[in-house]
C-alpha cells in the first residue's frame, strides 16, 4: 500500500471538492446550532472541510461533537482512565489521542493508518448498523510535525469516492454494481475475538446528497464469491483500487497547529503519512461518530 501512495504524481493533488475551508476566525464551541447544521451541509457537499486555528480541551470537542451530531451515546460507550503522563486537557471519553503525545519516540499510536482504507472502524462490531450509514470522523490537530519524512509538508490524504465513480467507463460502473464485499473493520485485531464480516455493495448511494460512489473498506476487503481464494481476492482489490487512483485527484491536507478536520467516510478514502517521531511530536485527538437518523433531511 505504501508503494501505491509513493507512486501518486504531484499533479493528481488537485481534487477541487475536498477540502473546504469554513467560519475562518470562529471558536469552534460557540457555533450556533445554525452554523452548526451549515457545517453538516458543507461536509455532505464538500467530503472533507476544515477549521482553521482552534484551541479546545477534548471535554469541549467531544461535547461540540455530541451536540452538533446528536449522538447522546458518545464518550460513555467505554470507560477510560486518565494517563498521569497526558494533560487533563487532552483527554476524555469519547476522543482518542494519535501520535506520540509523551516522547519522541516511534512508539505511534495510530501508525496503522498510513495506508489507504475507509474509516468506519467500529461498525462491523456494531449489530444492526449498515456500513452505509454516515460515519464521520473528526481529527484535531493539537500539535502537528513540521514535514513527513519525504520532507515535504505533513499531511493527510483524501480520495474522492464519488468523483472516482463518475470518473469510470460506463459499462464498467454497471458491472461494479453487480459487486459486493465483505468487510472487517480496516485494523482489525489478529487475537481469537471474533469479528462478523458485513456485505456492502462496490456502489453504493449516499443517505442524504444521493450521489453514487465506490467503497472499497481497505485491502482486507474481500470480493463476494472469493471468499475462500483470498490471494484472489486482495490482487483483485489492489487492481481496482489501481485503477481509481489513476483517474481520480487526490486531496492532499497540509496540517497547521490547531485544524480540527472532517470527513465523510460514505465518501472518501484517506491515508495518514509517515513522520520522523524521533524528531518531531504530534497531538491529534480523534474522535468517530454516527450522524443521528433524525437528521437526515435536514
Amino acid at each position: 500500500m505504501n508503494a501505491i501512495r509513493q507512486n501518486i504524481t504531484v499533479e493528481k493533488y488537485q481534487n477541487y471538492r475536498l477540502g473546504k475551508e469554513i467560519f475562518p476566525g470562529c471558536n469552534l464551541v460557540n457555533l450556533s446550532p445554525k452554523q452548526a447544521e451549515e457545517l453538516k451541509q458543507n461536509l455532505w457537499e464538500n467530503g472533507v472541510i476544515f477549521i482553521r486555528k482552534q484551541n479546545v480541551t477534548a471535554s469541549e470537542f467531544v461535547e461540540f461533537v455530541r451536540q452538533t451530531f446528536r449522538d447522546s451515546n458518545l464518550g460513555y460507550r467505554r470507560s477510560q482512565t486518565l494517563d498521569p503522563e497526558i494533560s487533563p486537557d487532552l483527554q476524555s471519553p469519547g476522543s482518542f489521542i494519535l501520535g506520540n503525545p509523551k516522547v519522541l519516540s516511534q512508539d505511534i499510536a495510530g501508525k496503522a493508518a498510513w495506508q489507504w482504507h475507509h474509516y468506519k472502524d467500529f461498525l462491523p462490531r456494531t449489530e444492526g448498523l449498515a456500513l452505509n450509514s454516515l460515519y464521520v470522523v473528526m481529527l484535531y490537530g493539537v500539535c502537528t510535525p513540521e514535514e513527513g519524512m519525504d520532507g515535504q509538508p505533513h499531511t493527510t490524504d483524501f480520495l474522492d469516492m464519488i468523483q472516482a465513480y463518475n470518473n469510470l467507463e460506463p459499462e464498467y460502473q454497471q458491472e461494479l454494481e453487480q459487486l459486493s464485499m465483505y468487510h472487517l473493520a480496516p485494523f482489525y485485531p489478529s487475537s481469537e475475538v471474533e469479528i462478523p464480516r458485513k456485505l456492502h455493495p462496490l456502489v453504493s448511494t449516499h443517505q442524504i446528497t444521493k450521489r453514487k460512489g465506490l467503497y472499497l473498506g481497505s485491502d482486507s476487503s474481500i470480493l463476494q464469491g472469493l471468499e475462500e481464494q483470498p490471494d484472489l481476492a486482495k490482487q483483485y482489490w489492489l487492481d481496482l483500487f489501481k485503477k481509481v487512483l489513476n483517474c481520480t485527484p487526490v486531496y492532499r491536507h497540509i496540517w497547521q497547529p490547531g485544524d480540527i478536520l472532517f470527513w465523510d467516510n460514505s465518501q472518501v478514502m484517506h491515508t495518514g503519512t509517515p513522520y520522523d517521531a524521533t524528531k518531531y511530536k504530534r497531538i491529534a485527538l480523534r474522535i468517530g461518530v454516527v450522524n443521528n437518523r433524525d437528521d437526515y433531511n435536514c
